[in-house]
C-alpha cells in the first residue's frame, strides 16, 4: 500500500493520568499504519488474501466494500486486482482516518473507481 507518511505508534508508551475514551483521531490516524501492522498478527497476509479474493470474486461492474476502512489499505488491496470497471465503497466513521485514506487513494495509480464516504456501518 502506498501510505501516507507515518510516524512510529508511541501514542500509549507513557502511564495516562487519565483514561479517556480511544477515539480513532488525528493522532491515531498518523499512527496508524505502525499501531496496526504491530498489533494484528499476519495483517499483511490478511491484505494480501483480500486482494486474491477480490480477484477471484469480483467481476466487469462489480461493486466492493470496505467498511471500515481506517487508511483504506484493503481498499486498495482489491483495487489492485480487480476490474477497472468495479467500483470500491470505501466506509469510515472517523473524518480523520478518512482523510488520509483519501490521500492513499488518491496518490494510487490503479484503476477501479473508489467512492469515500463518511458513514456509521451500523446504520
Amino acid at each position: 500500500m502506498n501510505a501516507t507518511p507515518t510516524g512510529t505508534d508511541t501514542l500509549f508508551a507513557q502511564p495516562l493520568h487519565q483514561l479517556q475514551r480511544f477515539s480513532f483521531d488525528q493522532h491515531v490516524a498518523r499512527v496508524f499504519a505502525d499501531m496496526i501492522g504491530r498489533s494484528v498478527p499476519g495483517y499483511d497476509l490478511t491484505l494480501h488474501m483480500i486482494g486474491v479474493l477480490a480477484a477471484h470474486f469480483a467481476q466487469r461492474g462489480s461493486r466492493c466494500y470496505d467498511l471500515g476502512c481506517s487508511l483504506g489499505a484493503s481498499t486498495l488491496a482489491m483495487r489492485h486486482r480487480v476490474p477497472a470497471s468495479c467500483q470500491l465503497v470505501a466506509i469510515d466513521n472517523s473524518l480523520a482516518m478518512l482523510e488520509r485514506c483519501r490521500d492513499n487513494v488518491q496518490r494510487d495509480r490503479a484503476a477501479a473507481r473508489v467512492d469515500i464516504l463518511c458513514a456509521d456501518i451500523q446504520q
